[in-house]
Protein backbone atom coordinates (compact mmCIF):
# COMPACT_ATOMS: atom_id res chain seq x y z
CA UNK A 1 0.00 0.00 0.00
CA UNK A 2 1.33 3.41 -0.87
CA UNK A 3 1.98 5.74 2.09
CA UNK A 4 -0.96 7.97 2.91
CA UNK A 5 -0.52 11.60 1.97
CA UNK A 6 -2.78 13.24 4.47
CA UNK A 7 -2.63 16.54 6.28
CA UNK A 8 -2.01 18.20 2.90
CA UNK A 9 -2.78 21.56 4.39
CA UNK A 10 -2.03 22.38 8.02
CA UNK A 11 -4.35 24.72 9.72
CA UNK A 12 -3.29 28.11 11.04
CA UNK A 13 -5.82 28.96 13.66
CA UNK A 14 -7.44 31.89 14.33
CA UNK A 15 -8.42 35.17 16.07
CA UNK A 16 -10.77 37.54 17.87
CA UNK A 17 -13.77 38.45 20.20
CA UNK A 18 -17.47 39.22 20.75
CA UNK A 19 -20.12 41.03 22.75
CA UNK A 20 -21.47 44.59 23.22
CA UNK A 21 -23.43 46.59 20.62
CA UNK A 22 -21.77 49.25 18.50
CA UNK A 23 -22.07 52.91 19.27
CA UNK A 24 -23.38 53.60 15.74
CA UNK A 25 -24.42 51.74 12.63
CA UNK A 26 -22.13 49.28 10.84
CA UNK A 27 -21.77 51.65 7.91
CA UNK A 28 -20.72 54.50 10.20
CA UNK A 29 -18.31 52.40 12.22
CA UNK A 30 -16.55 51.04 9.20
CA UNK A 31 -15.87 54.47 7.73
CA UNK A 32 -12.80 56.55 8.57
CA UNK A 33 -12.39 60.26 9.05
CA UNK A 34 -9.30 60.63 6.89
CA UNK A 35 -7.86 63.03 9.51
CA UNK A 36 -6.28 60.53 11.85
CA UNK A 37 -4.33 62.16 14.64
CA UNK A 38 -3.58 59.05 16.69
CA UNK A 39 -1.03 56.34 16.08
CA UNK A 40 -2.50 52.83 16.55
CA UNK A 41 0.27 50.99 14.68
CA UNK A 42 1.29 48.83 17.66
CA UNK A 43 -2.25 47.54 18.16
CA UNK A 44 -2.92 43.92 17.25
CA UNK A 45 -4.90 40.77 18.05
CA UNK A 46 -3.67 37.30 18.77
CA UNK A 47 -5.39 34.03 19.41
CA UNK A 48 -4.06 32.08 22.36
CA UNK A 49 -2.57 28.64 21.81
CA UNK A 50 -5.61 26.88 23.28
CA UNK A 51 -7.82 28.58 20.69
CA UNK A 52 -10.57 29.66 23.12
CA UNK A 53 -9.36 33.19 23.89
CA UNK A 54 -8.53 36.23 21.80
CA UNK A 55 -6.03 38.73 23.19
CA UNK A 56 -6.53 42.31 21.99
CA UNK A 57 -3.74 44.84 22.39
CA UNK A 58 -4.87 48.43 21.90
CA UNK A 59 -1.92 50.80 21.67
CA UNK A 60 -2.28 54.53 21.16
CA UNK A 61 -0.03 57.57 21.05
CA UNK A 62 -0.77 61.09 19.72
CA UNK A 63 0.41 62.04 16.24
CA UNK A 64 -0.74 65.65 16.62
CA UNK A 65 -1.01 67.32 20.00
CA UNK A 66 -4.34 68.12 21.59
CA UNK A 67 -5.17 71.74 22.13
CA UNK A 68 -4.64 72.94 25.68
CA UNK A 69 -8.38 73.09 26.42
CA UNK A 70 -9.33 69.97 24.44
CA UNK A 71 -10.43 66.63 25.86
CA UNK A 72 -10.84 63.48 23.69
CA UNK A 73 -12.58 60.16 24.32
CA UNK A 74 -11.43 57.13 22.32
CA UNK A 75 -13.94 54.30 22.04
CA UNK A 76 -12.27 51.14 20.57
CA UNK A 77 -14.70 48.54 19.23
CA UNK A 78 -13.78 45.23 17.60
CA UNK A 79 -16.25 44.64 14.73
CA UNK A 80 -17.07 41.73 12.42
CA UNK A 81 -16.70 42.14 8.66
CA UNK A 82 -20.45 42.45 8.15
CA UNK A 83 -20.91 44.71 11.21
CA UNK A 84 -23.39 42.34 12.87
CA UNK A 85 -21.12 41.35 15.76
CA UNK A 86 -18.87 43.44 17.94
CA UNK A 87 -16.96 43.72 21.20
CA UNK A 88 -16.57 47.08 22.95
CA UNK A 89 -13.29 47.72 24.77
CA UNK A 90 -12.70 50.07 27.66
CA UNK A 91 -12.78 53.72 26.47
CA UNK A 92 -9.80 56.02 27.03
CA UNK A 93 -9.96 59.70 27.95
CA UNK A 94 -7.05 62.01 27.01
CA UNK A 95 -6.84 65.69 27.92
CA UNK A 96 -4.77 68.71 26.75
CA UNK A 97 -2.29 70.17 29.25
CA UNK A 98 -4.37 73.06 30.57
CA UNK A 99 -7.64 71.11 30.59
CA UNK A 100 -5.94 68.28 32.46
CA UNK A 101 -4.90 70.67 35.28
CA UNK A 102 -8.43 72.06 35.45
CA UNK A 103 -9.94 68.60 35.70
CA UNK A 104 -7.57 67.57 38.50
CA UNK A 105 -8.34 70.75 40.45
CA UNK A 106 -12.09 70.30 40.06
CA UNK A 107 -11.84 66.69 41.22
CA UNK A 108 -9.94 67.78 44.33
CA UNK A 109 -12.58 70.42 45.03
CA UNK A 110 -15.36 67.94 44.33
CA UNK A 111 -17.18 70.13 41.83
CA UNK A 112 -16.89 67.83 38.79
CA UNK A 113 -20.23 66.09 38.33
CA UNK A 114 -20.61 62.47 37.12
CA UNK A 115 -21.09 62.49 33.36
CA UNK A 116 -19.14 65.68 32.83
CA UNK A 117 -16.21 65.43 30.40
CA UNK A 118 -13.21 64.19 32.39
CA UNK A 119 -15.28 62.86 35.30
CA UNK A 120 -13.73 59.39 34.95
CA UNK A 121 -10.11 58.39 34.57
CA UNK A 122 -8.22 60.94 32.49
CA UNK A 123 -4.73 60.74 31.01
CA UNK A 124 -2.59 63.69 30.04
CA UNK A 125 -1.55 64.05 26.44
CA UNK A 126 1.92 64.80 27.77
CA UNK A 127 2.00 61.31 29.31
CA UNK A 128 0.97 59.68 26.04
CA UNK A 129 3.52 61.69 24.06
CA UNK A 130 6.35 60.34 26.14
CA UNK A 131 5.41 56.67 26.49
CA UNK A 132 2.12 56.03 24.70
CA UNK A 133 -0.59 53.86 26.21
CA UNK A 134 -1.15 50.14 25.79
CA UNK A 135 -4.28 48.41 27.06
CA UNK A 136 -4.78 44.65 26.83
CA UNK A 137 -8.08 42.77 26.87
CA UNK A 138 -8.93 39.08 26.57
CA UNK A 139 -12.30 37.81 25.36
CA UNK A 140 -13.74 34.41 24.41
CA UNK A 141 -12.93 33.67 20.80
CA UNK A 142 -15.75 33.46 18.26
CA UNK A 143 -15.30 32.57 14.63
CA UNK A 144 -16.39 35.94 13.24
CA UNK A 145 -13.41 37.54 14.94
CA UNK A 146 -10.89 36.06 12.52
CA UNK A 147 -11.62 38.74 9.89
CA UNK A 148 -12.67 41.51 12.25
CA UNK A 149 -11.23 45.00 12.57
CA UNK A 150 -10.62 47.38 15.43
CA UNK A 151 -12.47 50.64 14.89
CA UNK A 152 -11.80 53.66 17.12
CA UNK A 153 -14.44 56.32 17.51
CA UNK A 154 -13.16 59.65 18.79
CA UNK A 155 -15.36 62.21 20.49
CA UNK A 156 -13.56 65.43 21.41
CA UNK A 157 -14.66 68.44 23.44
CA UNK A 158 -13.11 71.88 23.24
CA UNK A 159 -13.83 74.76 25.54
CA UNK A 160 -17.45 75.60 26.20
CA UNK A 161 -17.62 77.70 23.05
CA UNK A 162 -15.87 75.24 20.75
CA UNK A 163 -18.49 72.44 20.63
CA UNK A 164 -17.99 68.74 20.01
CA UNK A 165 -16.30 66.85 17.16
CA UNK A 166 -16.62 63.16 16.22
CA UNK A 167 -14.57 60.95 13.90
CA UNK A 168 -13.73 57.30 13.35
CA UNK A 169 -10.62 55.45 12.23
CA UNK A 170 -9.69 51.81 11.67
CA UNK A 171 -6.80 50.86 13.94
CA UNK A 172 -6.13 47.54 12.20
CA UNK A 173 -7.69 44.80 10.12
CA UNK A 174 -7.24 41.31 11.58
CA UNK A 175 -6.33 38.38 9.39
CA UNK A 176 -6.29 35.31 11.58
CA UNK A 177 -6.26 32.16 9.39
CA UNK A 178 -9.17 29.80 9.98
CA UNK A 179 -9.74 26.26 8.83
CA UNK A 180 -12.18 26.48 5.97
CA UNK A 181 -13.15 25.11 2.59
CA UNK A 182 -9.92 26.39 1.06
CA UNK A 183 -8.03 24.04 3.40
CA UNK A 184 -10.08 20.89 2.76
CA UNK A 185 -7.94 18.03 1.53
CA UNK A 186 -9.25 14.61 0.51
CA UNK A 187 -6.70 11.82 0.79
CA UNK A 188 -7.61 8.73 -1.20
CA UNK A 189 -5.46 5.73 -0.35
CA UNK A 190 -4.33 3.30 -3.03
CA UNK A 191 -5.19 -0.23 -1.81
CA UNK A 192 -2.76 -3.08 -2.04
CA UNK A 193 -2.70 -4.71 -5.45
CA UNK A 194 -3.73 -8.36 -5.50
CA UNK A 195 -3.23 -10.88 -8.29
CA UNK A 196 -5.29 -13.79 -6.94
CA UNK A 197 -9.01 -13.18 -6.65
CA UNK A 198 -11.87 -15.50 -5.83
CA UNK A 199 -15.54 -14.94 -6.59
CA UNK A 200 -18.32 -16.99 -4.99
CA UNK A 201 -22.06 -17.06 -5.48
CA UNK A 202 -24.89 -19.31 -4.33
CA UNK A 203 -28.55 -19.95 -5.06
CA UNK A 204 -31.25 -21.58 -2.95
CA UNK A 205 -33.34 -23.64 -5.34
CA UNK A 206 -36.85 -24.45 -4.03
CA UNK A 207 -37.71 -27.23 -6.48
CA UNK A 208 -40.57 -29.28 -5.02
CA UNK A 209 -40.88 -33.07 -5.00
CA UNK A 210 -44.04 -35.10 -4.38
CA UNK A 211 -44.20 -36.66 -0.93
CA UNK A 212 -41.63 -39.45 -0.46
CA UNK A 213 -40.46 -39.24 -4.08
CA UNK A 214 -37.19 -38.07 -5.62
CA UNK A 215 -37.96 -37.96 -9.34
CA UNK A 216 -37.96 -34.45 -10.84
CA UNK A 217 -41.28 -33.32 -12.26
CA UNK A 218 -40.81 -30.02 -14.09
CA UNK A 219 -44.54 -29.22 -14.17
CA UNK A 220 -45.16 -30.07 -10.50
CA UNK A 221 -46.09 -27.10 -8.27
CA UNK A 222 -43.98 -24.08 -9.38
CA UNK A 223 -40.99 -26.13 -10.58
CA UNK A 224 -40.93 -24.70 -14.09
CA UNK A 225 -40.41 -21.16 -12.80
CA UNK A 226 -37.91 -22.27 -10.16
CA UNK A 227 -35.83 -24.21 -12.69
CA UNK A 228 -35.81 -21.14 -14.94
CA UNK A 229 -34.43 -19.10 -12.03
CA UNK A 230 -31.73 -21.72 -11.42
CA UNK A 231 -30.74 -21.72 -15.09
CA UNK A 232 -30.58 -17.91 -15.12
CA UNK A 233 -28.28 -18.02 -12.08
CA UNK A 234 -25.95 -20.55 -13.72
CA UNK A 235 -25.90 -18.84 -17.12
CA UNK A 236 -25.06 -15.49 -15.57
CA UNK A 237 -22.20 -16.86 -13.50
CA UNK A 238 -20.71 -19.24 -16.06
CA UNK A 239 -20.40 -16.40 -18.56
CA UNK A 240 -18.53 -13.84 -16.44
CA UNK A 241 -15.51 -12.55 -18.33
CA UNK A 242 -12.15 -13.46 -16.85
CA UNK A 243 -13.33 -16.23 -14.52
CA UNK A 244 -12.51 -19.92 -14.23
CA UNK A 245 -14.86 -22.29 -12.42
CA UNK A 246 -13.01 -24.11 -9.62
CA UNK A 247 -15.64 -25.63 -7.37
CA UNK A 248 -19.30 -26.70 -7.42
CA UNK A 249 -21.15 -27.72 -4.26
CA UNK A 250 -24.74 -28.93 -4.40
CA UNK A 251 -26.38 -29.53 -1.01
CA UNK A 252 -29.89 -30.82 -0.38
CA UNK A 253 -31.84 -30.01 2.76
CA UNK A 254 -35.03 -31.42 4.23
CA UNK A 255 -37.43 -29.99 6.78
CA UNK A 256 -37.12 -31.58 10.26
CA UNK A 257 -40.25 -33.69 10.48
CA UNK A 258 -40.37 -37.46 10.36
CA UNK A 259 -37.54 -39.98 10.66
CA UNK A 260 -34.07 -38.43 10.58
CA UNK A 261 -32.34 -41.20 8.64
CA UNK A 262 -35.12 -41.33 6.11
CA UNK A 263 -35.00 -37.57 5.61
CA UNK A 264 -31.24 -37.65 5.06
CA UNK A 265 -31.50 -40.48 2.52
CA UNK A 266 -34.36 -38.76 0.70
CA UNK A 267 -32.44 -35.45 0.60
CA UNK A 268 -29.44 -37.27 -0.90
CA UNK A 269 -31.52 -38.88 -3.65
CA UNK A 270 -33.28 -35.63 -4.52
CA UNK A 271 -29.95 -33.76 -4.60
CA UNK A 272 -28.50 -36.35 -6.95
CA UNK A 273 -31.54 -36.11 -9.21
CA UNK A 274 -31.27 -32.33 -9.44
CA UNK A 275 -27.50 -32.55 -9.94
CA UNK A 276 -27.85 -34.90 -12.91
CA UNK A 277 -30.57 -32.75 -14.44
CA UNK A 278 -28.70 -29.47 -14.24
CA UNK A 279 -25.30 -30.85 -15.26
CA UNK A 280 -26.92 -32.22 -18.41
CA UNK A 281 -28.10 -28.66 -19.14
CA UNK A 282 -24.69 -27.13 -18.23
CA UNK A 283 -21.88 -29.63 -18.89
CA UNK A 284 -19.30 -27.03 -17.78
CA UNK A 285 -20.31 -27.71 -14.20
CA UNK A 286 -18.91 -31.23 -14.23
CA UNK A 287 -15.60 -29.92 -15.61
CA UNK A 288 -14.87 -28.03 -12.42
CA UNK A 289 -11.87 -29.45 -10.48
CA UNK A 290 -14.19 -29.96 -7.52
CA UNK A 291 -17.78 -31.12 -7.97
CA UNK A 292 -19.65 -32.29 -4.86
CA UNK A 293 -23.21 -33.31 -4.06
CA UNK A 294 -24.41 -33.85 -0.52
CA UNK A 295 -27.71 -34.71 1.13
CA UNK A 296 -27.44 -32.75 4.35
CA UNK A 297 -30.80 -33.86 5.70
CA UNK A 298 -32.81 -31.94 8.26
CA UNK A 299 -32.01 -28.24 8.23
CA UNK A 300 -32.02 -27.28 11.90
CA UNK A 301 -29.68 -24.35 11.34
CA UNK A 302 -32.04 -22.95 8.73
CA UNK A 303 -34.96 -23.35 11.14
CA UNK A 304 -32.99 -21.65 13.90
CA UNK A 305 -32.26 -18.64 11.67
CA UNK A 306 -35.88 -18.39 10.51
CA UNK A 307 -37.28 -18.55 14.06
CA UNK A 308 -34.72 -15.99 15.32
CA UNK A 309 -35.98 -13.47 12.79
CA UNK A 310 -39.65 -14.19 13.44
CA UNK A 311 -42.26 -12.66 15.75
CA UNK A 312 -43.31 -15.97 17.29
CA UNK A 313 -44.45 -15.44 20.87
CA UNK A 314 -42.48 -18.42 22.20
CA UNK A 315 -39.51 -18.27 19.85
CA UNK A 316 -37.06 -18.23 22.78
CA UNK A 317 -38.38 -21.62 23.95
CA UNK A 318 -38.05 -23.05 20.45
CA UNK A 319 -34.50 -21.69 20.10
CA UNK A 320 -33.60 -23.17 23.49
CA UNK A 321 -34.88 -26.59 22.38
CA UNK A 322 -32.87 -26.43 19.15
CA UNK A 323 -29.73 -25.39 20.98
CA UNK A 324 -29.85 -27.67 24.03
CA UNK A 325 -31.38 -31.01 23.05
CA UNK A 326 -28.76 -33.46 21.87
CA UNK A 327 -30.12 -35.24 18.79
CA UNK A 328 -32.38 -34.26 15.90
CA UNK A 329 -34.99 -36.73 17.16
CA UNK A 330 -34.97 -35.07 20.58
CA UNK A 331 -35.31 -31.64 18.96
CA UNK A 332 -38.40 -32.69 17.05
CA UNK A 333 -40.01 -34.46 19.99
CA UNK A 334 -39.56 -31.47 22.29
CA UNK A 335 -41.03 -29.06 19.74
CA UNK A 336 -44.01 -31.37 19.10
CA UNK A 337 -44.72 -31.43 22.85
CA UNK A 338 -44.57 -27.66 23.20
CA UNK A 339 -47.99 -26.06 24.04
CA UNK A 340 -49.93 -29.16 22.94
CA UNK A 341 -48.46 -29.08 19.42
CA UNK A 342 -49.73 -25.62 18.47
CA UNK A 343 -46.23 -24.25 17.83
CA UNK A 344 -45.31 -27.33 15.82
CA UNK A 345 -48.33 -26.83 13.51
CA UNK A 346 -47.26 -23.20 12.88
CA UNK A 347 -43.72 -24.32 12.07
CA UNK A 348 -45.00 -27.09 9.82
CA UNK A 349 -47.15 -24.75 7.74
CA UNK A 350 -45.18 -21.50 7.75
CA UNK A 351 -41.53 -22.38 8.29
CA UNK A 352 -40.78 -25.90 7.10
CA UNK A 353 -41.59 -25.45 3.38
CA UNK A 354 -38.73 -22.97 2.90
CA UNK A 355 -36.29 -25.45 4.46
CA UNK A 356 -36.84 -27.99 1.68
CA UNK A 357 -34.27 -26.66 -0.73
CA UNK A 358 -31.15 -27.42 -2.72
CA UNK A 359 -28.26 -24.95 -2.53
CA UNK A 360 -25.97 -24.46 -5.53
CA UNK A 361 -22.65 -22.84 -4.57
CA UNK A 362 -20.09 -21.88 -7.21
CA UNK A 363 -16.51 -20.71 -6.69
CA UNK A 364 -14.36 -19.06 -9.37
CA UNK A 365 -10.80 -17.90 -9.77
CA UNK A 366 -10.76 -14.40 -11.29
CA UNK A 367 -7.90 -12.90 -13.27
CA UNK A 368 -6.92 -9.21 -12.99
CA UNK A 369 -8.84 -6.98 -15.36
CA UNK A 370 -7.45 -4.39 -17.74
CA UNK A 371 -8.39 -0.73 -17.35
CA UNK A 372 -10.61 -1.02 -20.41
CA UNK A 373 -12.53 -3.94 -18.86
CA UNK A 374 -13.16 -2.32 -15.48
CA UNK A 375 -16.28 -0.23 -16.32
CA UNK A 376 -18.09 -3.19 -17.88
CA UNK A 377 -17.26 -5.60 -15.07
CA UNK A 378 -18.32 -3.00 -12.50
CA UNK A 379 -21.72 -2.69 -14.14
CA UNK A 380 -22.30 -6.45 -14.47
CA UNK A 381 -20.37 -8.21 -11.65
CA UNK A 382 -18.62 -5.74 -9.37
CA UNK A 383 -18.04 -8.60 -6.92
CA UNK A 384 -15.28 -9.82 -9.25
CA UNK A 385 -13.29 -6.63 -8.77
CA UNK A 386 -10.64 -6.21 -6.11
CA UNK A 387 -10.53 -3.06 -4.02
CA UNK A 388 -7.41 -2.01 -5.94
CA UNK A 389 -9.29 -2.34 -9.25
CA UNK A 390 -12.17 -0.26 -7.88
CA UNK A 391 -9.70 2.42 -6.84
CA UNK A 392 -8.28 2.47 -10.38
CA UNK A 393 -11.81 2.65 -11.79
CA UNK A 394 -12.63 5.60 -9.51
CA UNK A 395 -9.58 7.44 -10.82
CA UNK A 396 -10.72 6.66 -14.37
CA UNK A 397 -14.14 8.15 -13.58
CA UNK A 398 -12.50 11.33 -12.29
CA UNK A 399 -10.33 11.63 -15.40
CA UNK A 400 -13.50 11.44 -17.49
CA UNK A 401 -15.28 14.05 -15.39
CA UNK A 402 -17.63 11.46 -13.88
CA UNK A 403 -18.59 11.16 -10.21
CA UNK A 404 -16.62 8.27 -8.61
CA UNK A 405 -18.78 8.14 -5.46
CA UNK A 406 -20.75 5.02 -6.60
CA UNK A 407 -17.46 3.14 -7.05
CA UNK A 408 -16.17 4.03 -3.57
CA UNK A 409 -19.58 3.15 -2.13
CA UNK A 410 -19.55 -0.29 -3.77
CA UNK A 411 -15.98 -0.90 -2.55
CA UNK A 412 -17.14 -0.13 0.99
CA UNK A 413 -20.09 -2.49 0.62
CA UNK A 414 -17.85 -5.31 -0.62
CA UNK A 415 -15.10 -4.69 1.93
CA UNK A 416 -17.03 -3.26 4.92
CA UNK A 417 -14.33 -4.04 7.49
CA UNK A 418 -11.39 -2.77 5.46
CA UNK A 419 -10.00 0.50 6.86
CA UNK A 420 -8.82 1.75 3.47
CA UNK A 421 -12.26 1.14 1.94
CA UNK A 422 -13.87 3.03 4.84
CA UNK A 423 -11.50 6.01 4.62
CA UNK A 424 -11.80 6.29 0.84
CA UNK A 425 -15.60 6.12 0.95
CA UNK A 426 -15.74 8.78 3.69
CA UNK A 427 -13.50 11.10 1.68
CA UNK A 428 -15.64 10.51 -1.40
CA UNK A 429 -18.80 11.35 0.57
CA UNK A 430 -17.20 14.63 1.58
CA UNK A 431 -15.61 15.61 -1.71
CA UNK A 432 -18.17 14.36 -4.23
CA UNK A 433 -21.31 13.93 -2.12
CA UNK A 434 -21.00 16.95 0.22
CA UNK A 435 -22.42 14.62 2.87
CA UNK A 436 -20.71 15.28 6.23
CA UNK A 437 -23.26 13.28 8.23
CA UNK A 438 -22.76 10.23 6.03
CA UNK A 439 -18.98 10.58 6.26
CA UNK A 440 -19.07 10.75 10.07
CA UNK A 441 -21.26 7.63 10.23
CA UNK A 442 -18.83 5.74 8.02
CA UNK A 443 -15.79 6.97 9.99
CA UNK A 444 -17.26 6.00 13.35
CA UNK A 445 -15.76 2.49 13.16
CA UNK A 446 -12.23 3.84 12.47
CA UNK A 447 -12.34 7.06 14.50
CA UNK A 448 -9.27 5.97 16.50
CA UNK A 449 -7.21 5.68 13.33
CA UNK A 450 -5.11 8.83 12.94
CA UNK A 451 -5.94 8.94 9.22
CA UNK A 452 -9.61 9.51 10.08
CA UNK A 453 -8.95 12.74 12.01
CA UNK A 454 -8.63 15.10 9.06
CA UNK A 455 -11.78 13.93 7.19
CA UNK A 456 -13.66 14.03 10.50
CA UNK A 457 -12.50 17.62 10.94
CA UNK A 458 -13.68 18.48 7.42
CA UNK A 459 -17.06 16.89 8.14
CA UNK A 460 -17.49 18.78 11.42
CA UNK A 461 -16.51 22.05 9.77
CA UNK A 462 -18.99 21.45 6.94
CA UNK A 463 -21.70 21.01 9.60
CA UNK A 464 -20.70 24.30 11.24
CA UNK A 465 -19.12 22.70 14.30
CA UNK A 466 -15.83 24.54 13.86
CA UNK A 467 -14.78 24.07 17.49
CA UNK A 468 -14.90 20.28 17.17
CA UNK A 469 -13.14 20.58 13.82
CA UNK A 470 -10.30 22.48 15.45
CA UNK A 471 -10.00 19.92 18.25
CA UNK A 472 -9.66 17.17 15.68
CA UNK A 473 -7.06 19.18 13.76
CA UNK A 474 -5.01 19.71 16.91
CA UNK A 475 -5.09 15.98 17.54
CA UNK A 476 -4.16 15.29 13.94
CA UNK A 477 -1.27 17.74 14.16
CA UNK A 478 -0.03 16.16 17.39
CA UNK A 479 -0.16 12.69 15.84
CA UNK A 480 1.70 13.89 12.77
CA UNK A 481 4.42 15.46 14.93
CA UNK A 482 4.77 12.22 16.90
CA UNK A 483 5.09 10.19 13.71
CA UNK A 484 7.79 12.51 12.40
CA UNK A 485 9.81 11.98 15.57
CA UNK A 486 9.82 8.21 15.24
CA UNK A 487 13.23 6.72 14.26
CA UNK A 488 13.44 5.39 10.74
Amino acid sequence: MKPLQYYKKQILVMGCLGMFPLLSSAQDILSTSGTQRWDYSNSHVEREAGGDVLDITFSVSPMAGLKNQEIAYLFPVYVSTDGHDSVRLEPICVSGKRRYKVIKRRKRLGNLNPGDPGSGEVRSVKELQSSGLTVKSSVPFERWMADGRLVVREVSYGCAECGTNESEDVAFQAGIPLFGEKDYAYSFIEPEKVLAKCYKDSFDCKVAFPVARHDLQEQFAGNAQELDRLKEFLSENLNIEGTELKEVNIKGYASPEGDFDYNKSLAQRRTQTLSEYISSQYPALKKAPVYRTEGVGEDWEGLKAAVSGSTLANKEEILFIIGHNGSDTEHEAAIRALDDGRSYQVLLKEFYPSLRRTTFSLSFDVRPYTMEELPGIFETKSECLSQYEMYQLARLYVSRGENPLPVYKKAHEQFPDDTVAILNYANALLKYGKDPDGALRVLETVKNDSRALFPMAVACNMKGDWKQAEELLKKAGANKASMQKLPE
